[in-house]
């Protein structure tokens, strides 16, 4: 699969571009001539202003997420690219922990950028002759700023307006999930609004016109888009609300902590085996406790009593892999950050002074979190 070039201006995050903003250049142009060719100019004339004004509107784009990915710099923020595609562009960053405030300011960022073009784009009309072709295309570019600023300040997800209320709501509410189902609802909302809104025109008008259709076709590749992103944010707060039930201690499993060499005789019987966690101790690195195997009680199973005695345990084990630990306080995101910070098939909970309460695998956890 081809990668989408990558840009990079001066000390902006690196720039990734989508073949597909050629398309939504097209896409604009399309969708602007018909309104341009009604000033009587030449054909000529109204092709270049509609593909001018569709260029002007992907540097718009691009203007507005340089102001959210600097406004996240600006908090504290790694910002890891900014994208440019076939429905807009999105800036990818990570921050550990942003107030209210912050979070808020990077997301208005971007439609206040918006709407600081449109102010710029209505001053320069003023400096060119009426009824010009640069009077039309600062006209035009004025006015498709003010919508994509006003657009993104809608209050839901996944637009910006829809962000900053979150941010505010998770604040007031002191819950970040509930905030997050609230205005992913009101962008499902809206984006059932994208489709109606045209819609009813159509219906008014008898359903004649292409650029009726055309912008009705556009409005549902929007509604869907918009829909899917409010979709994807109620998926992210059912996983946020499952991490915040994970508590180090619930999950633990009792384990009998037992060295390799153990002979087989010395750990009982087969609904004992099921408890017994050896631990190679002589793997432990910074980050490790060693290395874990657990009894294969079918391959236990089959040594013969005689020579139980002398059949160390690790003959029929199977090795889990590295072992890890964690602290039996850890609970909800703070388990899931020591999990992240040192990966390992299996953690074994240590209570005070170092108690082991039990072993937590991994692929249980990931399939708690992945449950509907």
């Amino acid at each position: 699969m081809m990668r989408s070039p990558m840009l990079r201006l001066g000390a902006l995050p690196p720039i990734r571009v989508s073949p597909g903003t050629l398309v939504t250049v097209l896409l604009l142009a399309v969708l602007m001539y018909p309104a341009l060719s009604r000033g009587g100019a030449e054909q000529g004339t109204v092709v270049l202003l509609a593909v001018g004004i569709g260029l002007f509107m992907i540097v718009s784009v691009l203007v507005h997420e340089v102001a959210h990915a600097l406004t996240a710099r600006a908090f504290g923020a790694t910002v890891d690219h900014i994208a440019l595609t076939l429905w807009g562009g999105h800036t990818q960053y990570r921050a550990r922990q942003m107030p209210a405030l912050g979070s808020m300011l990077v997301s208005l960022s971007g439609p206040a950028s918006n709407a600081a073009l449109a102010a710029v784009a209505a001053g320069a009309i003023r400096l060119t002759e009426t009824g010009s072709s640069l009077a039309v295309f600062f006209t035009v570019s004025a006015w498709l700023n003010l919508a994509l600023a006003l657009f993104n300040l809608l209050p839901g997800l996944p637009m910006d307006g829809g962000r900053a209320l979150e941010s505010l709501l998770a604040a007031a509410l002191r819950n970040r999930v509930l905030a997050t189902r609230i205005t992913a609802w009101a962008g499902r909302a809206i984006a059932v609004g994208v489709v109606v809104t045209p819609l009813a025109h159509v219906v008014r008008t008898g359903g004649a016109g292409s650029l009726s259709l055309l912008t009705l076709v556009w409005a549902m590749l929007i509604a869907g888009l918009l829909w899917q992103g409010a979709s994807r944010a109620l998926d992210g707060a059912a996983l946020q609300a499952r991490i915040r039930t994970l508590d180090a201690s619930g999950l633990a499993v009792p384990v009998r902590i037992v060295p390799p060499q153990a002979p087989l005789s010395e750990l009982g019987a087969a609904e004992e085996l099921e408890r017994v966690l050896l631990l190679d101790r002589t793997a432990a690195g910074p980050d490790r406790l060693g290395r874990a195997h657990r009894i294969d009680l079918a391959a236990a199973a089959s040594v013969p009593p005689e020579h139980r005695a002398t059949t160390p345990a690790q003959a029929v084990a199977s090795s889990v892999g590295d072992i890890a630990a964690l602290p039996a306080a850890a609970q909800g995101d703070a388990l899931i950050e020591a999990m992240l910070s040192r990966p390992a098939p299996a953690y074994l909970v240590l209570g005070e002074n170092s108690t082991v309460l039990g072993v937590i695998m991994s692929a249980d956890v990931n399939a708690l979190l992945r449950r509907r």
